[in-house]
């Protein structure tokens, strides 16, 4: 998702707004740039590549109160100077930065030609700017509010006007944007941790929401321009605090955090009832008999959370026993989905922004469906879009690439899957054997955590080659998935995640002495056949890595390499087990010198499909 920040106050803009664009590079981008309002002209720099060669050109003595920035990812158009925003409207009256796609650019292009306005970008962001000044002949409020009614599609957006030095004017539909309220200054930006050091009071715009902002005051109006009140919250410090600590980088730092983060989760401890062998989820908004009510469940998700889904969607099968499915959000926002009466719907996302489960929401919203949301992010659309849910309390994840983010959705999803059990076929006895075994994870994982360096001498013998396949059985499948997913995020090496069960349906094919396998092979009921699998890799002179929790003989006779995690419930081991192959990739990726927080062509939070 690319970062758009605004300032206005006493403060040097630029700065604001360097500082600003510096704390939203962890969502990755291709190029950034600033427009600043000095002297009644409207100034621009924007630069390709990395934050550091636009902060070269921007110059030191630049000195104004208003300014607006932006970090792209490129959509529509190549990665350019020219086609980095901010971009600016054929009289140089207006500037704009946007976040979104703009449908219907093509024709709205056509027709500004027409009237003899030329281009100078390829992006479908300029139509915006011109298409604002075109209208600018009123207030600026009503030129923003004509452009925008001609708009379909999504933005977040924030213009500047070069006769106005006074106001910004911002809006959001489909991506998101917030007004961080200071001490005599405004910051609008398209995250949170924009704010750093300025803000701890924000307000969240609803999608069709317009601001208008002054220094010291702002004005909200609602799709329909009518003017409304938003009252400011106040934003977690610790969700605005980005700090490497010590560690090389932030992938890294977030895989060690995992002990902490699933303890959160589970409310240290306090979302877990002991003495019921149950748990307490206050969030869900349902009260006893719609629990009885739930006759199946649709997990929705995409990448990494659609896997977590996966994971939890078996562990509620197998505890409550209530059919659950998992959708790719989107293919469910195009497919006319049938909405039941007592079809649960839970909404998975870290952000709480990814636009095709927000629209994948809406759609099931309309036909009547319940939603509630497995979310990160305190105050993310899909927070507020939803009837409830459960907060996963993972902390903020910086590196693109999911991990700690991951588990917690898991633990959230175990939580829950724990509390329908209870009030399903789960007795008391079992229940409180897996609040035990809960309550053991975090150290278990740390204890995963403490051997790493075993992890670092596997990813650095096999670094080197070029494809790698991921296999596992039941519960560890959506994990051999999501291992696959991770190495090919941020190594660039080719990976895929298959079932053990159909390596004889395809797969094998790809096995030979250069394609290592990765085999997640847990104690239970599919130990057996998963040695099978590995014998027939063997057959093959593949080479084998193994992730288990087994001492068996066997697979130290048939694994080049291994590593044991510390046992735990049969249930609870995709949240072991998935904790050695992020070590893996993140080894594997480091070896090889890549940009292991912003991999290649992808962005934090999805917020354009």
């Amino acid at each position: 998702m690319c970062g758009i920040v605004g300032y206005l106050g006493p403060r040097k803009a630029s700065s604001v707004l360097l500082q600003g664009l510096r704390q939203l590079e962890y969502r990755g981008y291709d190029s950034s740039g600033i427009s600043i309002l000095t002297n009644k002209k409207i100034k621009i720099y924007k630069k390709e590549g990395k934050l550091a060669n636009l902060i070269q050109e921007v110059p030191e003595k630049l000195n104004s109160p208003l300014g607006i920035g932006h970090t792209r990812w490129a959509t529509h158009g190549g990665v350019s100077d020219t086609n980095a925003h901010p971009h600016i409207s054929y009289k140089e009256r207006v500037a704009i930065v946007h976040n979104g796609i703009i449908d219907n650019f093509t024709s709205l292009k056509e027709e500004l030609i027409e009237k003899g306005i030329s281009f100078s970008s390829d992006t479908d962001s300029e139509v915006l700017a011109h298409l604002i000044d075109y209208y600018l002949d009123e207030d600026p409020e009503v030129a923003v509010q004509k452009a925008l009614d001609r708009i379909d599609g999504t933005y977040g957006v924030i213009a500047l006007f070069k006769d106005y030095p006074d106001i910004l004017i911002g809006a959001r539909n489909g991506s998101p944007l917030i007004l961080g309220v200071g001490d005599g200054e405004s910051i609008l930006a398209s995250d949170a941790s924009a704010f750093i050091g300025l803000s701890r009071q924000a307000i969240y715009l609803d999608d069709g929401d317009m601001i208008v902002v002054k220094a010291k005051e702002y004005k909200t109006l609602d799709r329909h321009y009518k003017e409304v009140f938003k009252q400011p919250e106040t934003i977690d410090a610790q969700s605005t605090t980005i700090s490497k600590e010590g560690f090389d980088h932030f992938l890294l730092k977030e895989i060690f955090e995992q002990p902490r983060s699933l303890s959160r989760a589970m409310g240290e401890g306090g979302r877990l009832q002991a003495e019921f062998g149950s748990a307490k989820l206050g969030g869900l908004n349902l009260d006893t008999r719609d629990f009885f009510d739930i006759e199946n469940i649709h997990i929705i998700g995409m990448g990494t959370a659609y896997y977590a889904g996966m994971v939890g969607s078996q562990i509620i099968e197998r505890l409550a026993r209530i059919p659950t499915q998992v959708l790719d959000a989107s293919e469910l926002r195009f497919s006319n989905p049938i909405v039941k009466k007592n079809t649960l719907y839970l909404a998975i996302s870290q952000s709480g922004e990814t636009a095709d489960t927000i629209t994948a929401v809406k759609e099931i919203q309309n036909k009547g469906g319940r939603v509630l949301g497995i979310i990160n992010v305190v105050g993310s659309t899909l927070a507020r879009l939803t009837e409830g849910g459960v907060y996963t309390h993972g902390g903020q994840e910086v590196s693109v690439a999911s991990t700690k983010a991951f588990t917690a959705q898991i633990m959230a999803l175990t939580l829950l899957a724990l509390l329908l059990g209870r009030k399903k076929d789960v007795p008391i006895s079992y229940g409180k054997i897996l609040v035990k075994a809960l309550s053991d994870i975090p150290a278990k994982v740390q204890q995963i955590l403490d051997q790493a360096h075993k992890i670092k001498q596997i990813a650095e013998k096999y670094s080197s080659a070029s494809s790698f396949l991921f296999l596992a059985r039941g519960l560890n499948y959506p994990i051999a998935l999501e291992g696959a997913l991770k190495l090919k995020e941020i190594s660039y090496i080719h990976a895929e995640g298959f079932s053990s069960g159909g390596l004889k349906h395809g797969p094998l094919a790809l096995v030979d002495e250069k394609t290592p396998s990765v085999f997640i092979v847990s104690e239970g009921e599919t130990f057996e056949k998963s040695l099978s699998n590995m014998q027939e890799v063997k057959a093959r002179k593949g080479k084998i890595i193994v992730i288990t929790d087994s001492q068996d003989n066997r697979i130290k006779t048939l694994a080049d390499d291994y590593f044991i995690v510390p046992q735990s419930e049969e249930v609870l081991m995709p949240l072991l087990n998935v904790i050695p192959l992020q070590l893996l990739s993140y080894y594997i990726a480091n070896h090889l010198g890549r940009d292991v927080d912003q991999p290649r062509n992808l962005a934090k939070s999805v917020t354009t499909d």
